[in-house]
């Protein structure tokens, strides 16, 4: 074999060497693109779970930022009172024996949050209050001076609302006279128990009664048996007033039958005597007949 063969079957070799890295370079890179690509499939689905999960963390920090408004003492907490006071008197009591953001003082403009009416048509004040920013305080106080300054802060709080509470809706021959100042937490009710005579203060001082959820569950619950005797009563008079009518033609339908009865027993002598009389006029037309006979 001479030089110019070995020279052509090395080109041809190179050549084949050549096309196989080329081929080899291009389906490398075909592989890396379908990489690339599928990577950047998994990129976006991490990027929108991303997303979802921050939706949704925003989701549940909204009403914890929310919440932390309302303890913070933000004006919103009384709104917050006024939310829960409203679904308790709609549980229990019946449309028409309440009004929220009532106007019961004509002398002013201030609406209490709630007013109640009694079987009797007396009026009931209901104001709620939240003391939100004393509670986080007391929670919060590490050293028994710092809360009893919490709980003297609070008694200084309630007082000064149940006085404003007493001024603005308490009216004589209009309203009761007490009011109420609701307090919508179980657990500031259980700081004020905490509070020395605070209650009896504020019911014999300011006649304001002070409840919780609970107490004042329990006394809408007896205004509502006071409608409902109220209904009773009303129905029982009714009753008696159509009994009462029914005695009355009775009686006088009684009175009849006794004219009738008499009337009848009358008749029934009138038709004996006849009867009497019959029976003798046979007996003496007999006797003639036979005495005719005889002659």
């Amino acid at each position: 074999m001479d030089f110019s063969a070995l020279t052509l079957i090395f080109s041809l070799c190179t050549l084949a060497l050549v096309i196989f890295l080329f081929l080899k370079q291009r389906d490398r890179e075909n592989d890396n693109s379908g990489q690339k690509e599928l990577l950047e499939n998994k990129i976006d689905s991490v990027s929108k779970d991303l997303n979802e999960i921050e939706n949704q963390l925003a989701s549940v920090t909204t009403p914890i930022n929310e919440l932390n408004r309302f303890l913070g003492g933000n004006v919103t907490t009384g709104r917050l009172g006024e939310w829960n006071l409203e679904s308790i008197v709609k549980e229990i009591l019946s449309d028409g024996s309440y009004e929220f953001q009532a106007n019961i003082n004509p002398e002013n403009q201030d609406r209490v949050d709630c007013a109640v009416k009694t079987a009797d048509g007396v009026t009931i004040p209901i104001d709620s209050k939240f003391y939100a920013g004393q509670y986080k305080q007391y929670q919060e106080a590490g050293q028994a001076n710092i809360r009893a300054n919490v709980l003297r802060d609070l008694r200084t709080a309630i007082l000064r609302d149940a006085d404003d509470i007493a001024t603005k809706y308490l009216r004589q021959n209009s309203t009761s006279n007490y009011a109420v100042l609701y307090i919508a937490s179980e657990k500031l009710i259980d700081l004020v128990d905490e509070i020395e005579n605070l209650r009896q203060d504020c019911l014999s001082e300011k006649k304001i009664l002070i409840q919780g959820p609970n107490t004042l569950a329990a006394f809408l619950d007896t205004i509502r048996i006071g409608h409902h005797y109220l209904e009773l009563n009303e129905t029982a008079a009714k009753v008696a007033e159509v009994v009462r009518k029914i005695k009355t033609q009775f009686d006088s339908f009684d009175k009849s039958a006794d004219g009738v009865l008499k009337r009848l027993d009358a008749s029934v002598k009138e038709v004996t005597a006849l009867q009497t009389r019959i029976n003798v006029l046979g007996r003496e037309l007999n006797k003639g007949s036979e005495e005719l006979k005889d002659e």
